[in-house]
This record gives structure tokens, C-alpha cells and sequence, in this order.
């Protein structure tokens, strides 16, 4: 089947803050968090590339590239950093240091839930009205000279459409398991005796995607154990809702995955707010016929999202 790959895909559902904590705990989960009130990052556009309109840097030039100052509808500031190389997708609580003239934004690492993906965005960083004045800007290691020129304005980009994943009945061919991993894990203790326990932990993070020619794409890793097939992957849950069971279906090469999402009711979240992971799930087939031959697999519905298969790391 045609893959649609997305280097944003990482974090292709919304991830929403859950307290002003951010952890990667010690089951491997990268959870989110709120930004801190004074700094807070946006990233306002797509992940970009020579043929979608990036502006031109000024390669070769001891001339430091500009971040524009400017001001929302409200009069808060700050400052657009266009082009910048980062991971497609960042949640973190950032951090503001003044060093005379510079001021300097930061997060870290081990505190974030980061894509593995990187590309280049245009990022806009809200600052401290008492930080307006600062006449250089560094963020990741790079240092910008600040501008209160207009900034540049960046040509409309029309969007791929991306079709829905398709539909399948229950009277339809199809493997049924309840030997599932999908939630949140932090603060969770997983059933040990299911087979999909087994391998969810033994490959690292970076062990998820691969870099081709045409972008980072995500990877499935499948395992097969006496007759099974356990199929590991990084995806985002809520934290209140986890996968109950699945529905499988085969088309071509393609396995289609329909989870049942059912509450938790053990976490109750405030009215109006949202929380949730990054985090590692498996699930476990029969590994026969068409499912055996299958090269892809598409969680859910999102059709942006199409997991390679690929034979998982020996344990």
C-alpha cells in the first residue's frame, strides 16, 4: 500500500498538559507537562523542506540569523525564531535566563516528551515583558540577533489530504485479542503474565523509527514467540482511557488495528482539563497466513501515521 509519512507523527494526537511536573519514569513513559507561566513555546508550522517554501538562510555568513520581536493581540511579547532545526514536536516546561544583553531560553531533556523525529519549524517563544529589550536570543545552542522588524511572512502551504483509515465489520475476517498494552504506564503496574508484557521494554526509544531518504518514518517491532507475533510500538494515549481489546484486520499488506478504548476510572482528571502519554504499546497475534506477510500497520484511524514492520531487537 502507499505509505503517507508524516515526521510529525510522533505526537500526531494532541498531547495535553497533566501538572506542571514533566517525568520520564521508569517504565519508559515520556509524560506531559505544562510550560512554566512566563516562557512557553509554539511551534506555528509544519514540519518544512526545500520544496514547501522555506525562506532562505544565509549559509556560509558569520552574520547571525534574526529572531523578530513581536507582540500578540493581547500586547504580550515575543520572539518568532523562523526556521529553526529542532524535534518535530517538543512538550517541556522551559526555562528563561538574563545574561545582559542575551537572553536564553532552555529545557531539559530527560524532563520533556520529545519526538524522535527531527525538522525544521518555525518556533515562537512567549518572554517576560521585562526580557523586550534583549538584544539577542539563544535557544538550543544557537545564538539569534533580535529584530523588531517586521517578520517574514511565509507562503500558504496547501495540505496533502489524508484519507480515513478504512472501515471493517466483525462479520469481516479478523483476529480478536485482549493480550494488550495501551495506557498510560506511569504510576501503572502492567499484568505480567500477558504475553505482550513480555517484550514491551527491550528495545530503547531510539529503536522506533528510522531515517530514510524521504523523512524519518515510524517503526512497529514484531516478535514472534512459538506461533505469536507481538507487535510493540511508540504511540499517545489519554491518561484517563485505556485499550481493552482489538480488532485486527488484514488488507494486502497492511494489518488495520481497531482498538476498544475504555475509561479509567481509577484516574480522575479536573473538569475541562486533559492529560496524556507518550508512551510504548503491544499487542499480540496469531502470526499465520496474511497476517504473518504483512509490511505496515495502522493504528486507529490515523492514516498519517503508517507504522513500518520491522523484526524486533534480540532480548
Amino acid at each position: 500500500m502507499k505509505k503517507f509519512l508524516s515526521c510529525c507523527a510522533a505526537f500526531s494526537f494532541a498531547l495535553l498538559a497533566c501538572g506542571d511536573d514533566s517525568s520520564s519514569d521508569s517504565n519508559g513513559n515520556h509524560v506531559s507537562a505544562g510550560s512554566n507561566k512566563n516562557v512557553d513555546l509554539r511551534m506555528v508550522s509544519k514540519c518544512l523542506d526545500d520544496g514547501l517554501g522555506v525562506l532562505a538562510k544565509k549559509a556560509g555568513s558569520e552574520e547571525l540569523d534574526k529572531a523578530y520581536l513581536t507582540q500578540d493581540e493581547d500586547g504580550n511579547y515575543q520572539v518568532l525564531v523562523p526556521e529553526l532545526n529542532d524535534y518535530c514536536d517538543v512538550d517541556a516546561r522551559f526555562r528563561s535566563k538574563r545574561s545582559g544583553d542575551t537572553l536564553e531560553i532552555w529545557f531539559n531533556l530527560e524532563e520533556a516528551a520529545v519526538t524522535n523525529c527531527m525538522c525544521i519549524k518555525d518556533h515562537l517563544f512567549s518572554i517576560k515583558s521585562s526580557d523586550a529589550d534583549a538584544k539577542y536570543f539563544k535557544y538550543s545552542g544557537d545564538v539569534f540577533e533580535i529584530t523588531s522588524e517586521p517578520a517574514p511572512e511565509r507562503p500558504e502551504i496547501e495540505e496533502p489530504t489524508i484519507p480515513d483509515a478504512p472501515e471493517f465489520d466483525e462479520s469481516e475476517p479478523h483476529q480478536h485479542t485482549t493480550d494488550v498494552i495501551g495506557k498510560c504506564r506511569s504510576g501503572s503496574v502492567d499484568d505480567e503474565s500477558l504475553l505482550s508484557y513480555k517484550y514491551i521494554d527491550v528495545a530503547g526509544w531510539n529503536d522506533y523509527s528510522e531515517t530514510t531518504e524521504n523523512g524519518s518514518i515510524p517503526l512497529a517491532l514484531k516478535y514472534e514467540d512459538e506461533g505469536d507475533a507481538v507487535l510493540v510500538m511508540e504511540t499517545s494515549f489519554s491518561c484517563d482511557e485505556y485499550v481493552s481489546s482489538v480488532n485486527v484486520f488484514v488488507s494486502n499488506d497492511t494489518l488495520f488495528v481497531k482498538p476498544k478504548i475504555s475509561k479509567d476510572e481509577s484516574v480522575k482528571l479536573p473538569p475541562g482539563e486533559g492529560c496524556a502519554c507518550f508512551t510504548r504499546s503491544s499487542i499480540v497475534l496469531k502470526n499465520e497466513g496474511a497476517y504473518a506477510e504483512a509490511k505496515y500497520m495502522v493504528f486507529g484511524n490515523h492514516m498519517e501515521y503508517v507504522y513500518t514492520l520491522k523484526p524486533g531487537i534480540e532480548k
